[in-house]
């Protein structure tokens, strides 16, 4: 038997074989696909089939998340220049709250641009802690609702 023969009747069977399992696994995907499409979902799940409210949630996430941001950024300002003065000081509750909520990244600028609390263990090492933590958490809900809206 040549060689050029054998590898060609290995070839057919083998395209045989995945042509034949790759029917079977349409079949399959059709039959899953006609259950699920099957279930009545309550509308609340159905939520993310409607572009326009994708939209606005997408853009209002980053709209909460800048703003919590800057208000970050804000906060640690005005907490150095009165630490300064000697004025009314912003609690450090309300700053590590304010970076928990959402404003870990505006937090992290604002300690290093005004060079406060980098020397305090709980701000040094809790805020880029929520940092990694809301980049993963916002990298997910906004790659979710921006796969569903904008692809």
């Amino acid at each position: 038997m040549d060689i050029h023969v054998l590898f060609q009747s290995m070839g057919q069977g083998l395209y045989t074989m995945i042509t034949s399992i790759g029917t079977w696994l349409g079949k399959a995907w059709t039959a899953v696909c006609g259950w699920f499409n099957s279930i009545p979902f309550p509308n609340a799940l159905k939520l993310f089939s409607n572009t326009t409210v994708n939209q606005y949630l997408f853009y209002g996430i980053i709209a909460y998340i800048l703003l919590m941001n800057i208000w970050a950024i804000v906060l640690f300002g005005a907490d150095k220049a009165s630490a300064k003065k000697q004025g009314t000081r912003v609690s450090e509750k309300k700053l590590f709250r304010v970076c928990f909520w959402g404003g870990a990244i505006g937090g992290m600028i604002g300690m290093y641009l005004f060079r406060h609390k980098t020397l305090k263990k709980k701000f040094s090492v809790g805020v880029p802690v929520l940092f990694l933590i809301q980049l993963l958490l916002d990298s997910f809900i906004l790659g979710f609702l921006g796969f569903w809206t904008f692809f």
